[in-house]
Formats: structure tokens, sequence, C-alpha cells
């Protein structure tokens, strides 16, 4: 299948999940309990001669948060000063490198508020001691650390593994960026002030300031995610597509620009617009051979199926009744108006398809959805209306009723064949 779909992912997506990680880890707080056993362990580390030397934290917190230093604490194999170490699997760790953990009750339990964390290397060694709010490694040499202030925010950093800042301290999320299992770049995502996309190394890639830069799946196609297009920024009023290695592979205003060939001759059009509110994004059109807007610039989703142009406007995260779900043909032609499907899916070649429409909550797939229709290239009901539809791998549909306890297999033209 040559399907080839664009999509200008939610912000408030991946803004969601950040918030909802950076939650749970407001609760990792160093209380006093643990500054007194940090205090202790100094005193005696001079009585621990069998064991090996290990950074262990000084706290400074006269500035209203955990400033943390190396010096040298003695340690034994499997604790850190005195308390046991734990992996937490929950986190991603670039190369063999794991998240680990300790808390002054030795409970082995990744949500506990009284953890501090920090990196081992595969053979269980400590890279970076287990002092801070969170860790996790984001290269070779490089570990994304972050401390917490006493109102529960907090500050995130670059360091080495000899605990050297590589990138300061600021009130914000990095955000490694993955690429066949390789950082070239990362975000630094500020709660305030510009954000920055910078190196492993601790140098920004760009030069830039940006007013919001974040990660985003711009492109989808049967091929997967396309590697030119996995980051957004926007700077100076203009819209920025930057590749896993940071190089930028396109801007866009508020006037509509080639983006690419689109199929027959047609060109996809993308420009950079208000979209739901005060959200800002890149809304897709199609142009002719000779640049003549055919669909206008004003979609958030947009894919070909060979002769047929599939659009719509709406929430990313689910289906709505306000969402815009239409069809035009090469010519520009509407042949499935708005107001008859939320949510329209044809594969590349196909001359059917399935044609989604609102009715209600469902908890099962926590959306609001509704009818489900086999239709033809043009929009048009060709089968019976069931509560789910799903295309099969060999071109016929498996169609669900009676809220899914009972089934029918149609054919392509959604015809009862079982």
């Amino acid at each position: 299948m040559n399907k080839y779909e664009i999509r200008a992912e939610s912000v408030l997506q991946k803004r969601e999940e950040y918030y909802l990680k950076c939650k749970k880890r407001n609760q990792r707080i160093l209380t006093a309990s643990v500054v007194s056993v940090c205090a202790t362990v100094v005193l005696c580390t001079v009585f621990a001669l069998k064991h090996s030397v290990q950074p262990l934290p000084v706290i400074d917190q006269t500035k209203n948060w955990v400033n943390i230093t190396l010096t040298q604490a003695y340690v034994s194999p499997g604790t850190y000063d005195g308390m046991k170490i734990f992996v937490d699997s929950n986190e991603k760790n670039y190369g063999d490198f794991k998240t680990c953990y300790v808390n002054s009750s030795d409970e082995e339990n990744p949500y506990n508020e009284l953890n501090s964390f920090g990196v081992l290397t595969s053979d269980g060694e400590i890279v970076v001691p287990p002092v801070y709010s969170s860790a996790v490694s984001a290269g070779d040499n490089c570990f994304i650390v972050e401390r917490t202030f006493e109102d529960g925010t907090r500050e995130a950093a670059l360091i080495d593994s000899q605990g050297k800042i590589i990138f300061e301290y600021f009130r914000g999320n990095i955000l490694p960026i993955y690429f066949e299992n390789k950082i070239y770049v990362l975000i630094a995502d500020a709660f305030e002030g510009a954000d920055y996309l910078i190196k492993p190394d601790g140098t920004k890639a760009l030069d830039i300031e940006f007013q919001n830069l974040f990660y985003s799946y711009t492109a989808v196609s049967e091929q997967g995610f396309e590697p030119e297009e996995m980051i957004k920024g926007i700077y100076n009023d203009e819209y920025y597509l930057i590749n896993y290695k940071g190089e930028i592979s396109g801007i866009y205003n508020k006037k509509p620009k080639v983006k690419k060939p689109f199929g027959q001759g047609m060109n996809l059009m993308a420009a950079y617009k208000l979209y739901q509110g005060n959200y800002k994004t890149l809304l897709f059109g199609v142009s002719d051979s000779d640049g003549n807007e055919i669909v206008p610039c004003y979609y958030n989703s947009i894919y070909y199926t060979g002769d047929r142009i599939v659009v719509r406007r709406g929430d990313e995260q689910g289906l709505g009744e306000s969402d815009v779900v239409m069809i035009y043909d090469n010519n520009g032609n509407i042949v499935c108006d708005k107001g008859i499907f939320c949510w329209i899916d044809i594969e590349y070649g196909a001359e059917t398809g399935i044609g989604t429409a609102v009715s209600e909550w469902d908890d099962e797939i926590m959306a609001t959805v509704g009818g489900y229709w086999v239709i033809d290239k043009n929009g048009k009901k060709i089968s019976d209306e069931y509560d789910k539809i799903t295309k099969n791998n060999d071109g016929t549909y498996t169609a669900h009723y009676d809220r899914y306890s009972k089934t029918h297999i149609l054919d392509k033209n959604g015809i009862i064949l079982e």
C-alpha cells in the first residue's frame, strides 16, 4: 500500500502526557530525614575502608531547592549510603543504562515519594548517584536529571558521567528524541521562557529561541513515521518542521506553501494558521500543477486514496460532532460533504472504506462514537449500520452489532457473507 496520510498532531496531547508524568515526579521530594542521613554518612566515611568510593550529595537548601554537589562516600555493592538500590523499569533509558532508586525504608516501590533516583550501567555500577528526583540516560555520556523545589516544581539539567553540568538547570522538562534507537537531539521544554533544541553534549542544535518546541508525528505513511518531520517549533510567528538530527526541513507562515507532491500532478499545501481558538498549527490543502488551490488549507488531517482526497478538521484525541470530514475528487469537487461522518477510512487504491458517525459515549474505547457503515469512495453508505466495523487483510470487513456480541463478515461492497 502507498496510502499517505499527513496529520498535524495536537500539542495538547503531548503536553498532557508530560504533565501526568511530571505530577508523579513532583511527589518525589527529598525530606529532612534524607538530608540528615546524608550528613551522617559524610561523618562516618572514614571508618568504611573496605567499601568502594562513590559520589555522595551535599545538600544546600538556602535557595529553597535541593542543590546537589558531589563529594565521596563509601558504599557496598547493591547499596548506596546504606540504602538498598532498586531498578526502576518504568523509565526509558538510552543504551544499556537503567534508572535506579533508593529510599530510607528500603522499599521496592518506584512511586515512593521518598525515593531518590540515579542511573546504573548494565553491570549494576552507579554512573549517576541516586540523589535526584529523576534521572535517565540520554546518550553515551549524557544524563537528564531533575531536582525538586519545596513547592513541588522542578528544574532539569544535563550532566555527564562525572557529574559535570553540560546544560544548565532550568524550570521545565528535557525530552530526548529517539530515532532508530539513537538520540541526536533533545528538546529543552521550558515552563516559562524560550524552548531550545540541544545535542547530547549540551550544545544547541539550533541557535533559535523557540516560543514553543515539541515532538510530533507530523507525517504518517505505510512506511511509518517520516524522520524529516519529527519535531515542530514556533518562532517569530512561523512554523518550523525539524528532522531527528535537528535540521530544519520546512518553514511555514500564514500564506499557503507547497509542501511536497501529492499525486496525479497535485501538490500538498500547508499554512500556519489559527486552529481551535488560540491554538496554532499547520493546516493542509491541495493545489493543482499550476498552483491553483483546489482543496483549501483548512484541514489538520489529509490523505490521498489514488483518486479521492479525504480531509478532516477536528480534535486528534477523539471523535466529536463538530468534526468536519469530507471527500474531494481530483478536480477539487466535493463528493461527500460535511455533516455525514466524523471519520472516514479508505485505503489507497480501494473502492470502498469505512465511515463513522457520532452518537454516544463508548466506555470500551473511551470515545464518543456511533454508527459504522461500509461506504464507497464517494462517501455513500452501502451497508447496514453497525456498532463497529474493521477492515480485514483480505479486503473483507468484520462488522460488529448488538454492542459487539455478534458479528458478520462483509464483502468489499458491504454484503453479508456469513
